[in-house]
């Protein structure tokens, strides 16, 4: 989701793509639009970048239904596969921003899928499997009873922003189960 120098996934992605790239592969690239993008795909179509903290509440509320499911980031994904061709699309940290919509996007043209997970979000709506405001660990979402994130406001002590979380957990736990 980030097409930026972010963190280690990105490293990782960066990194993986040079060396696909230095090897044969045609490499492409879909995310979120940001001033420091350093990597592309050839049709130049990126989601909007979310930013939760400089934004209205109006815009807050909009972009917190975009984490659950990203309409925009389905369908510029779509025009990428159509546009690029690839044999195998190789997903990293797409959930909230991008959200599992993508997965759809790719299933729909027939793309073999594989992902690299770089944190617990499968298990764990807020990605740690540990509640920050509390100080504790916290299994509670294991076997998929995403529930108990909104229920301990696991996500910035948040009801609603764990409410929203625990939401995207059950449609990208329903989108594994039928890939």
């Amino acid at each position: 989701k980030f097409l930026y120098p972010n963190g280690g996934s990105e490293t990782y992605m960066f990194k993986l793509g040079a060396y696909l790239k230095s090897i044969g592969h045609e490499v492409e690239y879909f995310g979120m639009e940001h001033e420091g993008r350093c990597v592309s795909n050839s049709l130049g179509l990126y989601t909007e970048t979310m930013d939760f903290h400089n934004s209205s509440a109006l815009k807050k509320i909009k972009l917190s239904l975009k984490t659950i499911y990203s309409k925009e980031a389905k369908d510029k994904m779509l025009a990428v596969l159509e546009n690029f061709k690839p044999d195998v699309v190789h997903l990293n940290n797409f959930n909230f921003q991008l959200t599992p919509s993508i997965i759809y996007a790719v299933k729909e043209k027939g793309i073999a899928l594989v992902e690299t997970v770089h944190d617990c979000q499968i298990a764990c709506p807020n990605h740690r499997m540990y509640i920050e405001h509390k100080s504790e660990n916290c299994d509670a979402c294991l076997g998929g009873n995403y529930f108990n994130c909104a229920k301990n406001k696991c996500v910035h002590n948040s009801a609603v922003q764990s409410l929203l979380a625990a939401a995207e957990s059950y449609i990208y736990l329903k989108r594994i189960h039928t890939i």
